[in-house]
């Protein structure tokens, strides 16, 4: 069996090779093709040159100005969408919407700081430090900007089991496309006064390519298989907003086998806003000055009914004031629930989330590590034990929220829901399905 390295180039890339939201070039198509061969997802690396200028003159950004991207999340910062499909059939296999959202809790949840400030910085321009990410990503003066090489973390690509590309009995080719996020939702300037400053500010992407692992199968694999099929876990994505003190979140999501779910939230002025970096995972907010609106019970149902906890999920500011409570301190259920959602609890030794980091303080976009880069989230996980999840098919998943929100529609915050689920691609002559 061996195994073979290739590059590929995008298939939509203008004759200068330059990509940016700003010129219209929002799609980034990567075309791996039919062969008899094995995708090895796990070894798909996006890899390129990004740079940041200041001003449509191509400014490069100085010592003096405050022009920043996403400490928490570097390059991640600008995949708005992630689109997995046969190339043969055109099926799409997963679509993560909101996916720098998705990230923003995903990556904190799965890696340490160590990683963050170590070989993640080095693949993705990440560095958990406003001042450092600045200093060394932003105002980089390289004639290439800064190089990456970052895994795009979804269900499909993470599976262990290999893809097959074959046209008989496999995807028939696997296409892989990236929507970039807007500008202003990428970049933001430290000091809120001074985002007038670069109201022109863009990121570009150059010398961007698709590397990864193909396995030539053995003769007798490729001659027995007809038909065949891959298990794997998919990001579904959804978008609420939150604007009274008893918030109540339904979706019917249509997935048979649900094993976890997760939101993360911001002002929604904070989004597509030179002033504030909304990439952030705020708790909610009443105000722009970072009034908290404490959460005070959690309720997660199924069909109307509470479900998987049998509990109300009350915090340790229900039945008190928030200025009577360590301001520091997370409530630990909150804490417990949202991190199990993503990785199993007790098996994550990794992780960034601490007392530091899932607290009711670093709302503003400066600061040290500790509050560079916030990590709140609320979240269950629904099967942690199976892995064969939950059934959501004709009923309702919800989420009820009481809290201190008292500002209503005047400052609504936007709540960005994740729900992880089990999934069956089946694939033979005749075409690829997904069942969900």
């Amino acid at each position: 069996m061996s195994v073979m390295n290739v590059e590929i180039q995008p298939s939509n890339v203008v004759s200068t090779g330059k990509i940016s939201y700003r010129s219209g070039n929002p799609q980034i198509s990567f075309l791996i093709g039919e062969a008899e061969r094995m995708l090895l997802g796990n070894s798909i690396r996006f890899c390129g040159d990004i740079k940041i200028y200041k001003n449509s003159a191509e400014d490069l950004p100085t010592a003096t100005d405050d022009l920043n991207i996403s400490s928490k999340l570097g390059v991640y910062s600008i995949l708005s969408e992630l689109i997995l499909s046969s190339n043969k059939s055109k099926q799409v296999c997963e679509h993560i919407r909101h996916y720098n959202r998705f990230l923003a809790s995903y990556l904190p949840n799965v890696s340490s700081k160590q990683e963050a400030m170590g070989h993640m910085n080095e693949t993705s321009c990440m560095l958990p430090n406003q001042n450092a990410q600045r200093l060394s990503v932003t105002n980089n003066l390289n004639a290439n900007g800064n190089s990456f090489c970052i895994h795009l973390p979804s269900g499909l690509l993470n599976n262990s089991e290999p893809i097959n590309l074959s046209s008989n009995n496999g995807l028939g080719g696997l296409m892989v496309d990236i929507m970039l996020s807007p500008d202003s939702q990428v970049l933001y300037s430290e000091t809120p006064a001074n985002s007038t400053n670069y109201t022109t500010a863009f990121y570009e992407l150059s010398n961007v390519k698709l590397i990864c692992e193909l396995v030539q199968p053995s003769p007798d694999q490729l001659s027995r298989a007809t038909s065949g099929t891959l298990e794997y876990n998919a990001i579904s994505s959804y978008y609420t907003s939150i604007q009274s003190t008893n918030a109540i979140i339904n979706f019917n999501i249509g997935l048979s086998r649900v094993l976890g779910a997760f939101l993360n939230f911001v002002p929604s002025e904070h989004l597509n806003n030179l002033k504030f970096d909304g990439l952030q995972t705020l708790p909610l907010l009443n105000n722009l000055s970072g009034n908290i609106a404490e959460i005070k019970q959690v309720i997660f149902t199924r069909d109307g009914t509470r479900f998987p906890l049998q509990y109300n999920l009350d915090t340790n500011v229900k039945d008190v004031n928030l200025d009577d409570v360590i301001v520091t301190a997370e409530d630990p259920q909150l804490y417990r629930n949202f991190a199990n959602s993503i990785m199993p609890f007790m098996k994550n030794k990794r992780q960034q989330l601490s007392p530091l980091t899932y607290d009711r303080e670093g709302l503003t976009n400066t600061g040290s590590f500790v509050n560079g880069g916030q990590m709140f989230g609320v979240g269950v996980a629904f099967d942690s034990i199976s892995g064969q999840g939950v059934d959501f098919k004709g009923v309702n998943f919800g989420i009820n929220i009481d809290c201190g929100l008292t500002e209503g529609s005047n400052f609504p915050n936007s709540a960005f829901l994740f729900i992880h689920s089990k999934q069956t691609l089946v694939f033979n002559q005749n075409g690829v399905q997904v069942l969900s």
